[in-house]
């Protein structure tokens, strides 16, 4: 299947059901949607397109925990980062994801370029899991449970009605130029580079912004996202290679299994964690 035709009707789909649920949750739970600002979505997929698997994931480690990083900059300055608070809500949404998407592109591009060098997924793996401990025991944020269930809404609310549609359209709008771009890479860490870019997330986070949510709960576990999707990553990627080479066909399912653990864990693991810590702090 030709490569821009699997990315609009495979990736667009699951990359908008994404950023739908995930500014949904974040209604909800910041502290799940913090985790979810970097599940391997595009990943998965981009894994399973690539001839070279485990070269696109490889690259892809490093790039989430820049991710991880460049969101609690803007969440701890959510209105400065950039400054678009006298905008309309459609204006000031696609300024911060473009600004957004500016420096992220700059930080990916040099982490790309230098990706031979930096460690490999085992070393990165344990260094971002004691920064996520440290990180999560030192700067948490306590939250009441009430906070949250005060802007609670249905899904269907809170996306079927005008402001909702544009942002949706904005999305995909944005998502095209990307796929556009990204099928010009050289080689394959460039692909796991593209594949890395978190414009869900980005879309999420400044429609929840531009809702008025207090967004600080959600860095609170940021830093938990590079300890689910390096492991997930790596066992999609090596499960291609070195189990079903021949059976394409179980690719896909594969994939679907594989988001369904990873999201049943974080939706049952991180309440659970919020509440202790909640609690101590």
């Amino acid at each position: 299947m030709n490569d821009v035709l699997l990315a609009f009707l495979v990736k667009l789909p699951l990359a908008l059901l994404v950023f739908l649920l995930i500014t949904w949750a974040g209604t909800i739970s910041r502290r799940i949607a913090g985790v979810l600002f970097t599940f391997p979505i595009l990943n998965g997929v981009a894994i399973i397109a690539s001839p070279e698997p485990i070269a696109v994931a490889d690259a892809i480690y490093p790039l989430v925990m820049f991710n991880c990083a460049l969101f609690a900059a803007v969440i701890s300055c959510p209105r400065v980062l950039p400054p678009a608070g006298g905008a309309t809500h459609g204006v000031a949404l696609l300024v911060r994801v473009a600004a957004w998407s500016i420096a992220w592109l700059a930080g990916a591009f040099v982490l790309t370029l230098i990706h031979d060098a930096l460690p490999g997924g085992a070393v990165l793996l344990a260094g971002s899991a004691i920064f996520a401990l440290a990180f999560t025991l030192t700067c948490w944020t306590r939250r009441g449970p009430e906070a949250d269930a005060a802007r609670r809404t249905t899904f269907l609310s809170f996306w079927v009605n005008p402001t909702g549609l544009s942002r949706i359209v904005f999305f995909c709008l944005a998502y095209a130029v990307l796929v556009l771009v990204s099928r010009h890479a050289l080689d394959e860490k460039w692909v796991g580079m593209a594949s890395a870019l978190p414009l869900p997330g980005f879309f999420a986070l400044a429609t929840l912004i531009e809702n008025g949510a207090d967004v600080r709960p959600i860095r609170d576990t940021l830093f938990l996202g590079p300890v689910l999707v390096i492991p997930f990553n790596w066992t999609f990627s090596h499960a291609l290679v070195d189990v079903l080479p021949a059976a394409a066909w179980l690719h896909y399912p594969l994939l679907f299994a594989l988001w369904a653990i990873a999201a049943i864990a974080v939706v049952v693991l991180v309440p659970r964690i919020a509440a202790y810590l909640d609690r101590s702090s």
